[in-house]
């Protein structure tokens, strides 16, 4: 058989991660993965492979790697001994014998410690079998339960226990002491003292015959509104004070039966403490009021870390688990000198209280690096550690916040705008204060102007003065009036440039207008031909008034840069020029609008499709653009270049005429798109008729597979396609449609539908949705068989009397559904494991080419071999058609005991 890597790591090397030492020779044959009847090339080529996979493995760095090292290591030291005799079946078939015995041995050994070990309760957890196991490396998985039963010891799976009961732990204490006034086991008999039947608590709270109380917050409510009727009494205002501390709880979001369940584990930990093993513990638990299997289920699931907690030195821990450090100190002075515990608890509040005073130091040391959040981190510590410290509550919440952090400041248009990170502060509800300043930066939110006040990370200043150097300060402020933070700071300088330059071309002349700051002394403009300016001094001077200009001294067909710069005076008077803008023009008529733009989709691959654009030829310069919108401007609009680019993107590639047609093929984005002609003339672009065409691509990879009654499709999505359409045609349902989301598809892991017995044709179209509408792609469509027809046997003995000792039998076979050539082999397997695979058990007899009718059964003549010993398994497969699978007869039929 071939070696399969997937079974050898579930079966070897996953079993020997958590091994130590060296590795034993009584597992070879697993080792090494040999199967009886191997060859000698057999196994020559077999060893390759396995060393194969260990070199590879070996590269590892998870605890599998080191398996397989560990693995190299030992073979390199097997065929330094063995030699070939590795490639030797009859050497083999002796370490099988010798594995035999070994593996035999094993069994009674772990059967007699488990004996010895877990004789005296009868049950072990599966998780502690498991660990035991690890150290018997001859011992076969199939063969550790049966170890367990030899060993008389019932294998259970562990519950798992509470390690805390839900409840504040002070409450907790408290609860346990008033149980105590009043006599009560449990919590089980505080909410029903008149419960006199034994009651489980491990997997849930159940009663063991009779009316079924509950445990719940409703039972502890009608508990406490019948002792409000009750006679006063020190019992009766125990149990409504140890009643109002579960209520408390309950409303806080513990739950009932895991403190009932809390309280009992501690105190049968308690009594382990003392030294009671587990039948005594189960003896207290079923004391305690508990059912028996219950009550061994939790002592076998008894956790090994948890410890009692009852005595004065451990209560001194508790209040200093809760940060309770002055009570822990008060505590401790009551402590006597006398009791054993007390140089512990004593070193332990010592250690706690240096630990308060260093962070207190480090946190002031901070304070004066104005590192601001590491003082607020390590004050914040100390207060946990002694919580009950007001003085030290009271500093830490009259510290100032910490700055916020990363403050960026960028100038855009005559605009600052700043963007901030909070602080790494615990503060909550916290808000900013931005400040400007001119000179220097801000100390205080009352120095300076006011920008903004905010809880979000940004602002904008719209009304900063020019030409000035501004500062700006972020403060960090809380509404619990505590002093505001240091502040963030940051420098900026607002310089505004002309904006809104429209340009109008004549033939003869270009005019032009713009807006800018009022704060601007003047505006400078300069001309250059053919080319833009390279700066402020570069070109012709152009005079201009009052926000415009008209240039006559311009050629017509020639293209004209215009750069111009506004300028301020700062406040010393000096001149501040602003970054320049810069536009074109070209002295001529205006353009026509291009009306009859045709496209046309050529192909589509993957995301990206090719179209084939045309217009007229005789409209001039044209420029095509596209977009996934409709453009808000009407046919015929003269749109300024300025503005052009803010639609879309230019169609690449350079269009060719084809008689009175422009014609461009070009790749662009898969989707629909919307396509937009812009004539060029004069000052500006003018729109022509938009075309919108949709490219819609196909899903790709379509698989289904099938499961049960449901078939799971998926498939590869197109990048731009968020929506499929699936269509389910079948001969067993009506057809369905249905739509499905990406966001629905990566929930689901695919899209699921029902499939009968007869299969069907499953179709999947991407959609798009454009400007106009829908758009889908070509279909890609899967079939689905049908469900596998199932098989059922039984080995029947011949009803003669001579018949009794002989091995002839009759496998009788019936079919759910006519079937052809259908293989079936029948195996035989000696032990008490039944085979789970043809190859797990021994040949009887192979049967080919059988056809089947419907309910018709299909009578095999079988000769069952001599060598059979009991007990052992007969079990029928099915090898092929993989359509075809085979149910199998009562356990009992199948195992001859």
């Amino acid at each position: 058989m071939a070696f399969d890597p997937q079974r050898y790591e579930q079966e070897v090397i996953r079993p020997l991660r958590g091994r130590q030492g060296r590795l034993s020779d009584d597992d070879l044959l697993r080792r090494y993965a040999v199967e009886p009847g191997m060859g000698a090339e057999e196994l020559r080529a077999h060893l390759r492979r396995l060393r194969a996979f260990w070199n590879q493995k070996a590269g590892g760095a998870d605890s599998g790697g080191r398996v397989c090292k560990q693995l190299l290591a030992a073979d390199e030291e097997l065929r330094r001994t063995a030699g070939e005799q590795l490639h030797d079946p009859s050497w083999w078939a002796g370490q099988a014998t010798r594995q035999s015995v070994a593996q035999q041995q094993a069994v009674e050994e772990l059967a007699a410690d488990l004996r010895r070990t877990f004789g005296g309760m009868g049950l072990i957890t599966r998780v502690q079998l498991d660990r035991i196991v690890t150290h018997y490396g001859a011992v076969p998985a199939e063969a550790v339960e049966r170890a367990a039963r030899q060993a008389k010891v019932r294998v259970v799976d562990a519950v798992s226990l509470p390690t805390e009961s839900g409840l504040d732990r002070t409450a907790f204490r408290g609860l346990l002491q008033r149980m105590r006034e009043i006599g009560a086991d449990t919590v089980v008999h505080l909410v029903h003292p008149d419960l006199d039947r034994p009651f489980t608590l491990a997997r849930a709270f159940t009663v063991a015959g009779g009316p079924k109380p509950r445990l719940d917050a409703a039972a502890v409510e009608a508990r406490v509104a019948a002792l409000e009727r009750s006679a006063d009494s020190a019992t009766v205002r125990a149990r409504k004070a140890a009643l109002r501390v579960l209520s408390t709880g309950l409303k806080a979001g513990a739950d009932l039966r895991t403190v009932a369940l809390y309280q009992v584990v501690e105190r049968l930990v308690a009594d382990r403490s003392q030294g009671l093993d587990g039948p005594m513990l189960v003896t207290q638990a079923t004391r305690l009021g508990l059912t028996r299997p219950d009550a061994e289920l939790i002592v076998v699931s008894l956790p090994t870390g948890l410890e009692p907690v009852d005595n004065a030195a451990s209560r001194i821990r508790d209040l200093l688990a809760d940060g309770q450090l002055l009570a822990a100190q008060q505590a401790l002075s009551a402590l006597p000198v006398s009791d054993p515990e007390r140089a512990d608890v004593e070193q332990a509040v010592r250690g706690r209280t240096d630990e308060m005073r260093r962070l207190m130091r480090d946190a002031d040391a901070a304070l004066r690096d104005r590192r601001d959040e590491e003082a607020e981190r390590l004050l914040r510590e100390a207060a946990r550690i002694a919580a009950d410290d007001q003085d030290l509550a009271t500093r830490v919440e009259l510290l100032p916040p910490a700055p916020p952090r990363d403050l960026s400041v960028v100038e855009a248009g005559g605009e600052v705008r700043l963007s901030w990170q909070p602080s790494a502060s615990a503060v909550r509800d916290a808000r900013y204060v931005v400040v400007r300043a001119e000179g220097r930066a801000p100390r205080s939110p009352q120095e300076g102007t006011r920008v903004r006040e905010t809880a979000s990370t940004n602002a904008v200043d719209r009304s900063a003065p020019p030409a000035r150097d501004l500062h700006y300060g972020v403060f960090t402020v809380t509404a619990g009036g505590t002093a505001p933070s240091r502040p963030a700071t940051a420098r900026a300088r607002v310089v505004p440039p002309v904006e809104n330059v429209r340009l109008h071309a004549q033939p003869t002349e270009i005019a032009a207008s713009w807006t800018v700051n009022p704060d601007a002394v003047a505006v400078r403009v300069r001309r250059t031909q053919g080319r833009a300016p390279t700066g402020p001094a570069d070109g012709v001077a152009v005079s201009c008034a009052d926000g415009s200009f008209v240039d006559r001294g311009v050629v017509e067909g020639q293209q004209y840069f215009y750069g111009l710069v506004a300028v301020y005076r700062d406040a010393a008077g000096t001149e501040v020029t602003a970054p320049m803008s810069v536009v074109s023009a070209w002295p001529r008529a205006a353009a026509q609008p291009v009306l009859d733009l045709t496209a046309v989709p050529l192909a589509v691959s993957g995301d990206t499709a090719r179209v084939r654009l045309s217009w007229p030829a005789a409209a001039g310069n044209v420029r095509i653009r596209y977009a996934s919108r409709m453009p808000t401007w009407e046919a015929g609009e003269l749109v300024p270049l300025p503005d052009l680019d803010r639609f879309g993107r230019d169609v690449a590639g350079t269009p060719v005429v084809d008689g009175d047609r422009a014609v461009l093929d070009a790749d662009v984005p898969n989707g629909p798109q919307v396509y937009v002609p812009f004539a060029f003339g004069g000052t500006g672009a003018v729109v022509g008729r938009a075309v919108e065409l949709a490219h819609t691509s196909p899903i790709r990879q379509l698989h289904a597979r099938r499961a049960g009654g449901q078939v799971v499709l998926t498939w590869v999505w197109p990048e731009q396609v968020r929506m499929a359409e699936v269509e389910w045609n079948s001969v067993d349902v009506p057809r369905q449609v249905r739509r499905v989301s990406r966001a629905q598809y990566v929930d689901g892991d695919g899209c699921v539908l029902a499939v009968g017995a007869g299969g069907g044709t499953a179709t999947v179209r991407s959609v798009t949705i454009g400007p106009t509408g829908e758009s889908m792609s070509a279909p890609a469509e899967v079939s689905v068989d049908g469900r596998p027809t199932q098989l059922r046997y039984a080995l029947v003995r011949l009803k003669e009397l001579r018949a009794r000792w002989s091995r002839r039998r009759v496998l009788v076979v019936t079919a759910a559904q006519d079937c052809a050539d259908v293989e079936l082999v029948l195996v035989s397997a000696v032990g008490a494991v039944m085979p789970l695979r043809p190859e797990d058990g021994v040949e009887i007899d192979r049967f080919s080419g059988l056809r089947l009718t419907r309910d018709v059964p299909l009578n095999l003549d079988v000769e069952l071999p001599s060598h059979l010993r009991r007990p052992y398994w007969l079990r029928c497969f099915v090898l092929r058609p993989a359509t075809v699978s085979i149910v199998d007869p009562p356990v009992a039929e199948l195992k001859v005991s």
